[in-house]
């Protein structure tokens, strides 16, 4: 297990200001080709939040690279035996995930797909060059 830096939510919080929309803008590619990587092993994160998203470990050469972390909620996007699409399951009393990064469909209580790690980077995002969401 490698030993990690700070989150981007400790690297956001002590200071309380946003970050800059080039700041984000970096933090966007990186953080969508880990998504991306994630996605194309099968998987969906299910819990995409800046307490998630880890730096390398200070003084180190990965001190600037970013790792995503977390993946308790992590599921299977894609049927192992069949290669297809998991069947959506809607049920309003099954949320999991991070209430105020989660997806629409997160929150009616759908099985979580590609589609909605996504959409909790985009209110990540938002968090950290705003500072606020707004619910």
């Amino acid at each position: 297990m490698d030993i990690l830096g700070p989150s981007l939510w400790d690297v956001w919080n002590p200071s309380g200001q946003t970050m800059s929309a080039e700041m984000v803008a970096c933090i966007a590619v990186e953080s969508l080709s880990l998504l991306e990587k994630m996605h194309s092993k099968g998987y969906v994160h299910g819990d995409v939040k800046p307490e998630n998203f880890l730096l390398g470990q200070p003084s180190t050469p990965q001190e600037k690279k970013l790792f995503l972390v977390d993946r308790g909620l992590a599921t299977k996007w894609k049927d192992s035996s069949s290669g297809l699409h998991v069947d959506y399951d809607q049920r309003p009393d099954m949320f999991r995930g991070t209430v105020r990064y989660a997806s629409v469909h997160a929150h009616l209580g759908s099985t979580v797909s590609r589609r909605d790690d996504p959409e909790s980077l985009a209110y990540t995002l938002i968090f950290l060059h705003q500072g606020r969401l707004p619910w």
